[in-house]
């Protein structure tokens, strides 16, 4: 399997680590080299663990300036009707208009949105 090169920084990318099944994840964790693109990647492999746990708890995924600075990313993940984890959906925006404050509401209404396609799509 082939991730982005950021999938430890992008919100999409930490989101279908979340989310994939627990060995595809694991031999890409055990294997893959990490790099940094801002002060904020999570290029240490104990941190991006606890940040998987948190975003699978949270059902989301966040990228707080990680790839690119005054930039976030917000990211579900998308299911098949049998629950298998298929793609991931997201929002970016700068710093400015994708507030912290909104986090959780966009979230919300991100994953209804993720629902509404797996209904369309399967």
């Amino acid at each position: 399997m082939t991730l982005p090169c950021l999938a430890n920084a992008s919100a999409l990318g930490k989101c279908l680590l979340a989310f994939m099944d627990e060995p595809t994840r694991n031999t890409i964790l055990q294997t893959a080299k990490w790099h940094a693109t801002t002060k904020n990647s999570l290029t240490d492999q104990q941190d991006l663990l606890y940040s998987l746990a948190a975003i699978r708890d949270q059902g989301y995924a966040l990228d707080d300036e990680e790839v690119q600075l005054n930039m976030r990313c917000l990211a579900v993940p998308v299911y098949s009707q049998t629950g298998q984890l298929v793609a991931t959906l997201g929002v970016a925006g700068s710093d400015a208009t994708l507030q912290r404050r909104q986090i959780k509401s966009l979230a919300h209404e991100l994953d209804g949105v993720s629902h509404q396609l797996t209904n369309l799509i399967f």
